[in-house]
């Protein structure tokens, strides 16, 4: 649904689209993972469709990694699912290994509770629903990103074989945890695939080759989209080819939108408050200091997927990196997104500048015939209200527009609203088009 938003906005509601992306995270360590700043929407654990679960299983990778027991958590896992892997034990139950390797690191089972779950819980036994499969994916795949990785081929064996036999499937999140460094295993995913589509490798089995060829079609990589089109030729299975056809198919929607890192629009009455208290002139003069005399930028890329929304901020000084950040918004808790149209609220900020102009004559032509406690400091304020409005609206509204810029905000159903600015209007109009379109 699209709809005349109010003070300027155009909003599209309640869901969005899929759209896909290849812009991927590089590979950030445990440690990093850890300390990350990362807001996550865990949406709705229950939604049973195959989107909802990717949305799920996202969150709960988010989840893992805001562990303060990361390391730990990772260290078990290794050991345990990766010894499942080349025993080939379809049978879940490693509670006393699971418990010994616990108290070696001196983890209690209170530490390593998650949202999904309760993440020594699924290493003893194996996940119970949906929210604890999403749990052990994501445990796995962070176990995946921080293995050593000495043998792509017996890495990604043990990969496809986990995905078929076992809720351990890391492959929706090889991307998200591997980041550019996914390309290796997903060559050498592709190969152990190729092998059994040529009559090679019959001890990989069929099931597994479908499950590679899943992966891969769910991966929106360009080098997976090229293992992809490799695949379909050299094989004749139905199955398989329309297992490649629709991650063809689903590969050709790409959002990504370039700008600036900005807060959500105020409303009609915050804008008034701060411009009367003089608090909106105080934080534009601020920011205008910090940009000019400091190369202050808050550089962002957003990109809106199949999990949902994404986006990454860096915060620069004097041309160095203080701080990256990555906000995450899963899918099915994404609630509306809305974007400026140009000159937003140009009508409420003219009648407010009246207002504060009209008072500073007003005031000026009183002067002289009425005495006052102290008149220079009513002016002066006035004139200070007058400019903080004028700023906001020339700064926020009126350069952006004659730009061809604007504004787009990512609304949860909890949590921050991610907003970036400084986005060119035709590309955000095109990327909200294609989101509407791939519903």
């Amino acid at each position: 649904m699209v709809a005349r938003g109010a003070f300027g906005y155009t909003v599209i509601g309640p869901t969005m689209a899929e759209p896909d992306t290849e812009a991927l995270p590089k590979r950030a360590s445990v440690a990093q993972r850890a300390s990350h700043g990362t807001s996550v929407n865990p949406g709705d654990h229950a939604d049973s469709s195959a989107e909802g679960a990717r949305g799920t299983t996202l969150a709960a990778y988010e989840a893992v990694a805001r562990s303060a027991r990361l390391p730990d958590l990772v260290s078990i896992t290794q050991a345990i699912v990766i010894e499942a892997a080349e025993s080939r034990r379809t049978e879940w139950s490693f509670t006393s290994k699971v418990s010994a390797a616990a108290e070696e690191v001196n983890l209690p089972r209170a530490e390593a509770e998650t949202p999904f779950g309760n993440a020594l819980k699924v290493l003893e036994s194996g996940p119970e629903g949906e929210a604890e499969r999403a749990l052990a994916s994501a445990l796995w795949a962070h176990a995946i990103a921080e293995s050593r990785r000495e043998d792509e081929d017996r890495l990604a064996a043990d990969i496809l074989w986990l995905s078929t036999h076992t809720a351990f499937d890391a492959t929706p999140l090889l991307d998200r945890a591997l980041g550019d460094d996914a390309a290796d295993l997903w060559e050498a995913i592709a190969h152990r695939v190729r092998r059994i589509l040529e009559g090679k490798g019959a001890a990989l089995g069929r099931g597994e080759a479908i499950v590679g060829c899943a992966a891969l079609a769910g991966s929106q990589t360009s080098d997976s989209r090229r293992l992809v089109g490799e695949l379909a030729g050299v094989t004749k299975d139905p199955v398989v080819l329309r297992i490649l056809a629709a991650g063809e198919a689903a590969s050709g929607v790409e959002v990504r939108l370039e700008g600036e890192a900005t807060a959500p629009p105020r409303g009609p009455v915050s804008t008034t408050i701060l411009a009367l208290t003089g608090i909106l002139f105080v934080v534009h003069a601020v920011r205008l200091v910090a940009r000019v005399a400091l190369a202050y930028r808050r550089p962002s890329e957003l990109v809106l997927s199949h999990d949902g929304v994404r986006m990454k901020t860096r915060t620069q000084m004097l041309g160095r990196t203080l701080r990256e950040r990555e906000q995450v918004i899963v899918r099915s808790g994404l609630v509306r997104v809305a974007r400026e149209v140009r000159y937003p609220r140009a009508a409420f900020y003219a009648g407010l500048l009246a207002l504060a102009v009209g008072s500073w004559v007003g005031v000026r032509a009183l002067v002289d015939g009425v005495r006052a406690a102290s008149p220079s400091l009513l002016l002066a304020g006035l004139v200070i209200v007058a400019l903080g409005i004028a700023a906001d609206f020339v700064l926020g509204s009126l350069v952006p527009g004659s730009r061809g810029r604007c504004r787009v905000a990512f609304v949860p159903r909890s949590g921050p609203t991610l907003c970036i600015g400084d986005v060119d209007l035709a590309r955000a109009d095109a990327a909200i088009k294609s989101t509407l379109e791939a519903r």
